[in-house]
């Protein structure tokens, strides 16, 4: 396993090549298996997964569908049961969307208001702090502490960070500390800088606008159209009779 994970995150073709030589010198005893991996996974899908062809698109960091699985896996969580009426569930999904709404707005207020020691008083950052998300700020502190061997060498830094996360990379950053300037706000992606909600920013917008209220309402139209009384009988959505 270890040696298709190294095939996997492979920084350049050349390692790229070593690494598929070193699986078949490992795998040599399976010739069909080698054939199959080969010629169905990695002839046609190896530029969707192998770090060398994934690290030229901007990802932000997603390169995996682990976000879309934990996602799918949570509401899965709030919903309980696959017996759970639409109404129902339309409530469930809301629960879970107010908590989620709730936890990222925690997190734009930690990114606001607090600031960490190894910021206060630098140049570098002076116009960053409080203006970025701290995800942000922490990955610029990664690019920072390969300056120093690094510097301002742009064959040795590769520009990924520039071009997978549009953040500054580490040979800009390290021309930056060479001239003793700031880094600037117009040269990180929006996505980075968003630290309000829409209705925060819009006097013309609010809160309600965005949740899923209101549901009440639904949840009447719903019941209506499942359950219908004709009589002495109730006839459900599924068919069912009941007595009443």
């Amino acid at each position: 396993m270890a040696v298709w994970l190294d095939i996997v995150d492979s920084e350049t073709e050349e390692a790229y090549i070593d690494n598929w030589t070193r699986f078949k010198v490992v795998y040599a005893k399976f010739p069909k298996f080698l054939d199959y991996v080969e010629k169905t996974i990695l002839d046609p899908f190896k530029e969707k997964f192998v770090r060398f062809w994934v690290d030229k698109n901007l990802h932000m960091g997603n390169t995996t569908t682990n976000r879309a699985e934990s996602a799918h896996a949570q509401l899965k969580k709030y919903l309980s049961s696959s017996m759970g009426d639409l109404s129902t569930n339309w409530q469930s999904v809301h629960d879970m969307l107010e908590l989620q709404h709730t936890a990222i707005h925690a997190s734009f207020q930690t990114s606001i208001i607090m600031l960490e020691h190894r910021f206060n008083g630098k140049v570098l950052w002076s116009r960053l702090i409080r203006n970025i998300s701290r995800e942000a700020l922490h990955h610029l502190v990664v690019e920072y502490n390969k300056t120093l061997e690094i510097g301002t060498d742009k064959s040795k830094c590769g520009c990924l960070s520039l071009i997978t996360y549009i953040l500054p990379c580490v040979c800009m950053i390290g021309l930056k500390i060479k001239n003793d300037t700031a880094l600037r706000l117009d040269e990180i992606n929006t996505h980075w800088k968003r630290l309000r909600f829409e209705y925060e920013v819009d006097p013309k917008l609010h809160k309600a606008d965005i949740s899923l209220l209101p549901w009440i309402f639904f949840r009447y139209i719903f019941r209506k159209l499942c359950y219908f009384s004709f009589c002495p009988v109730l006839i459900s959505c599924t068919g069912a009779f009941q007595i009443i």
